[in-house]
């Protein structure tokens, strides 16, 4: 049986929306300081948060696909956010933050979060336009960068991803792709 991390529930943000927006800036310098637990919640739920009993989502999702789904990679593994139950579950115990930069950013080795957001292929995103999970993995990762920075920390969406690797690190099934991640956590 996989492990499980209950979070903590969302809690109001003290920044507006506008404070937040013009503070918000990438940040590729980072402290080790771990995210705390609420930290974690906050910025799941401004990513991939439900907002409603219907299931609607803090997000859009171009026809209401809901194609994308949020990874949290962490020293201690690879967890899939599940919004329903405001829990991650761990998807394998490995330390994969360095993996998912293609050698590219070594900030990312050790910044304590780097959120992965992956678009399962299904026969409706089959039938809709292909770029259209990257839409609402785009406005996730807004999400996540206005969250951030209303909660003091910050970070840096990150489009070259090592797809493949990754995801079969990350122990997904054949049909998700990891297309964007965010790193994020404290400032240096």
């Amino acid at each position: 049986m996989p492990k499980t991390i209950t979070l903590p529930a969302p809690k109001p943000l003290a920044m507006t929306v506008t404070d937040a927006l013009a503070k918000r800036r990438s940040l590729r310098s980072f402290s080790t300081q771990p995210l705390s637990d609420q930290e974690l919640a906050n910025l799941l739920w401004a990513a991939a948060g439900i907002t409603s009993p219907d299931g609607k989502r803090t997000a859009p999702s171009c026809l209401n696909l809901r194609a994308v789904t949020v990874f949290v990679l962490r020293a201690d593994g690879s967890w899939r956010f599940d919004a329903e139950k405001n829990a991650l579950e761990q998807t394998t115990p490995e330390d994969l933050r360095a993996l998912s930069t293609m050698g590219q950013h070594q900030f990312v080795d050790t910044a304590p979060v780097t959120l992965v957001f992956v678009a399962e292929e299904t026969p409706r995103t089959k039938m809709a336009r292909p770029s259209w999970v990257y839409l609402d993995a785009g406005a996730m990762v807004q999400n996540a960068y206005i969250a951030a920075t209303a909660m003091g920390f910050g970070g840096v969406a990150r489009g070259s991803v090592p797809c493949a690797d990754l995801g079969a690190r990350m122990k997904l099934p054949a049909t998700f792709a990891p297309i964007f991640c965010f790193t994020c956590g404290h400032p240096a």
